[in-house]
């Protein structure tokens, strides 16, 4: 998977190059449809109209082949229909793997930026749906934009050789409309509909913002009576909206109706021009009205042109708000060398509260005045009822959320001054698994582990055995978020991938739920084994028994603030 630069995280072209196979099928399929729906009313057209002649002429009426007409016209029709439903599925498994594509590759570029930089960017729900809403847009440049145009002028292309094959007169009297309705009306409207799709995604944006931030108000404004002005700004915003969204369809149905008033003209040029070859050079009735049913075909293929440049614009905002959303802040160093000098952190390792405080917003607890040094070898145990805050602490010292009180040290500096991803392992009591293999997902802690690795990795958090059992073993898809294995199968195997990644820091939140005693004791040995001569941290109800390190307690009241530290 291709690494994201900070100055250029999503380029329109990198939509084709991810899923290339998928869109040339999807291409091909759709060209055959529209090839097949232009070709079923010329041959319909000109077999009606011959067949009618013949009969009218009754003239070797018996040797009028019906036969291989009405096989085509057979054949026409099941390409339309089935390569409607082919191009359908080709198009959107293209379109959903694409999506995939981009958000694995969205979030790893968020991952690998400095603490501070991926707060500022992703901190809010509302900052997430707009990520994930914008990925979604991204796939209209290839399905509503690139595609049509490609189809468009594969399509008038044919039709403008039909036409020279049949008189190049004919082809000279159609080509004004026919340029007229397939570049120059689209393209003449390409700059303002993209300025107006880049509106409404602003537009877009203003009324969710203002539907979403005074929910988490709702019982003050109620209380004071507010509600009624947060009601009144938001139909506001949405009236903004729905009338951009109207001037954006009027804009496309006049693109749409002067297109087809431009295949009008062309094809009342090919009759117009077509007539007197009737007798001068021998074309046929039956030919002629095959060439204009084609032009009026085209029209078909031609109207989604007139919208194309909404998703175009629709697009590029998506691109340029995700752009954004990755690239480094202002005063957001980007890389450690920025700040000091140095490279990342060396042991040994030393971890320095003083006077944490922290709270995740809208939470009623969180830690608070935490003093406490860690150094290489020793473990921590974080110990209290549920809600006092011992998950947020972790969150803190994955880097992941800035203390409202004190400071972190690493190594004596604050923790937005190195590279945390390459120190700090963290896993979270909502952790990922991915719907890719097992070996996938493993090694997304170790992109050079081989199998040998991941089988003992497996054997030694006691998963050895239920993965030789699967059918495919180390292959087995864990399918969606996991949903094939249990949790304390998936909670290991995301330990597992965080061992993998062989951190010097591990920060693991009840890594021990759901297990037995006997998997309790084998994944304690493991961490244990694997973290010797670094530091650990652990959120856990259960007690812990790690013979080697020197492990401590650190006890939160419900409130948050520490009450009892004992050593081990």
């Amino acid at each position: 998977m291709p690494e994201l630069k900070p100055a250029s995280a999503i380029r329109l072209r990198d939509l084709l190059r991810l899923r290339r196979g998928g869109w040339a099928l999807a291409f091909v399929i759709g060209a055959a449809t529209l090839l097949a729906v232009v070709a079923l009313l010329a041959i319909s057209g000109w077999f009606i109209t011959a067949a009618a002649a013949a009969g009218v002429a009754s003239v070797a009426l018996l040797g009028f082949d019906y036969f291989r007409p009405a096989a085509l016209i057979r054949l026409c029709a099941i390409v339309r229909t089935a390569g409607r439903y082919g191009e359908r599925l080709a198009s959107h498994h293209a379109a959903l793997g694409l999506l995939k594509d981009l958000r694995c590759r969205l979030f790893d570029a968020l991952g690998r930026r400095t603490p501070g930089a991926a707060q500022a960017s992703t901190g809010s729900a509302a900052t997430m749906h707009r990520l994930v809403t914008d990925i979604d847009q991204l796939d209209r440049f290839v399905l509503s934009a690139l595609l049509p145009w490609g189809w468009a002028g594969l399509l008038a292309l044919v039709v403008m050789g039909m036409l020279a094959w049949l008189d190049p007169t004919l082809l000279l009297a159609a080509l004004p409309g026919l340029l007229l309705a397939w570049l120059g009306l689209p393209l003449l409207t390409l700059w303002q509909g993209s300025r107006l799709a880049r509106r409404d995604a602003e537009l877009g944006e203003a009324r969710r913002e203002a539907l979403v931030e005074p929910l988490a108000a709702i019982t003050p404004l109620l209380l004071w009576g507010r509600w009624g002005d947060v009601h009144r700004r938001v139909a506001e915003h949405d009236r903004r909206c729905l009338d951009h969204q109207e001037r954006q369809q009027r804009l496309a149905s006049r693109v749409g109706a002067l297109q087809q008033v431009a295949l009008g003209g062309a094809i009342v040029a090919v009759l117009w021009w077509g007539v007197p070859l009737l007798s001068e050079s021998g074309l046929s009735v039956a030919l002629l009205l095959a060439a204009v049913l084609v032009l009026l075909g085209l029209g078909e293929i031609l109207a989604p042109l007139a919208g194309s440049f909404v998703s175009l614009g629709a697009s590029l905002a998506a691109r340029d708000r995700l752009n954004a959303l990755v690239a480094e802040p202002p005063g957001v160093p980007e890389s450690p060398t920025a700040v000091a000098g140095t490279g990342p952190p060396s042991p040994p390792w030393s971890l320095e509260l003083d006077g944490i405080g922290a709270r995740i917003p809208g939470a009623l607890n969180g830690p608070e005045g935490i003093d406490l040094v860690l150094g290489a070898g020793e473990a921590l145990c974080l110990r209290g009822p549920s809600g006092c805050g011992k998950s947020t602490l972790l969150q803190v010292l994955a880097g992941e959320l800035a203390p409202s009180a004190g400071k972190c040290r690493l190594n004596g500096r604050g923790l937005n001054e190195w590279r945390l991803n390459e120190v700090i392992g963290y896993l979270p009591q909502q952790w990922d698994l991915f719907d890719m293999s097992l070996a996938a997902n493993l090694r997304l802690g170790d992109a050079e582990a081989g199998d040998e690795a991941l089988w003992q990795m497996l054997d030694e958090l006691a998963l050895g055995e239920w993965a030789r059992r699967l059918p495919q073993g180390l292959a087995t898809p864990l399918g969606e978020y996991g949903a094939a294995v249990s949790g304390g199968q998936a909670r290991r195997i995301a330990l597992a991938r965080l061992l993998l990644a062989r951190r010097p820091i591990l920060l693991l939140d009840e890594p021990l739920v759901g297990l037995d005693a006997v998997c309790r004791e084998r994944v304690l040995a493991t961490v244990r084994r694997r973290q010797g001569d670094g530091i650990l941290v652990v959120v856990s109800h259960v007690p812990l028994d790690l013979p080697g390190l020197r492990l401590r307690e650190l006890w939160l009241s419900a409130e948050g603030r520490p009450v009892e530290a004992a050593a081990g």
